[in-house]
């Protein structure tokens, strides 16, 4: 007679074999999986837990599972994430958006709102899957938003995210620097989380990161300053008169990239995220 598996079961199951193989956050990573197979809200398992799977959910299970088992992040399997209550896809090719950044957004909206700007100028710079100038959007419909990406394949989802979420983006495919070299526009906000990682924290990774997500997108030379120290002083002439530029860093990289900035001739404020760490930093041109 053939095992019957419930959701109770192969829940239960599959966060032991998780947990065997020492999967970060077990139970999280099975009931996404198992909701996005049985089609329904993560919170909706626990009203079916007596519900049987049929052959052809527990073959789709089992190729989650098998999919996780290797440290495929849970995002990459699913196809998607949520950022700032947003739904955005992604995949390989893209980073996954991450609570932290969302500071950073944050930071842009309550600065436009505390000084009223009408049609902002913004660019966002390596956009990725689109996830900060959409949110950005969504919030700000009459801002203009420059979504500034050098990947043709995630430029290609931010299109997708765009369009996913009803907004419209100028979307660039272009490197920063031949960007700023030939721009004739004036931004009155510049806005990036930028590749940053040092080459110790690279080795420390987990392989879900190492070995899935884009690493030109992560991986910021030797001390992770590779990117501000090149971007820090192209940005006073992008931007209008006054300007402000909000730039995400590493846990320990606020107070030289806010360096960078006051070289630059800035004012700077440094913001801290919801674990204590300063995780934004504020550069505010006022001539």
């Amino acid at each position: 007679m053939a095992e019957t598996w419930t959701v109770q079961k192969i829940l239960n199951w599959t966060v032991e074999y998780f947990t065997s193989k020492n999967i970060p956050e077990p139970r999280l990573g099975a009931e996404l999986l198992l909701a996005d197979v049985l089609k329904c809200k993560r919170i909706e398992l626990y009203v079916q837990f007596e519900r049987i799977l049929s052959a052809d959910e527990r073959t789709a299970y089992r190729n989650f599972v098998q999919r996780r088992t290797k440290r495929e992040p849970v995002q990459y399997i699913l196809g998607e994430t949520e950022f700032m209550g947003i739904p955005f896809k992604v995949s390989t090719g893209v980073l996954i958006p991450r609570q932290d950044t969302e500071l950073l957004v944050d930071s842009v909206i309550e600065y436009l709102k505390e000084h009223q700007l009408k049609s902002p100028n913004i660019l966002d710079i390596g956009t990725g899957s689109g996830c900060i100038a959409i949110s950005l959007k969504k919030y700000f419909s009459d801002a203009a938003i420059y979504a500034l990406e050098k990947s043709e394949t995630a430029l290609a989802i931010a299109k997708e995210n765009a369009a996913l979420n009803n907004v419209e983006l100028q979307l660039v495919e272009s490197d920063f620097f031949r960007f700023a070299e030939g721009a004739s526009q004036k931004f009155d906000i510049i806005v990036s989380n930028p590749p940053y990682i040092s080459q110790t924290d690279w080795s420390s990774l987990q392989p879900e990161v190492q070995s899935f997500e884009p690493r030109e997108a992560l991986y910021g030379g030797n001390d992770g300053m590779d990117f501000y120290r090149q971007m820090v002083p192209l940005t006073k002439a992008l931007l209008s008169s006054p300007g402000t530029v909000f730039l995400e860093t590493g846990y320990d990289q606020a107070a030289k990239v806010g360096n960078l900035l006051q070289t630059a001739g800035c004012s700077i404020e440094i913001l801290t995220d919801y674990n204590g760490i300063d995780r934004v930093v504020k550069g505010l041109y006022s001539t």
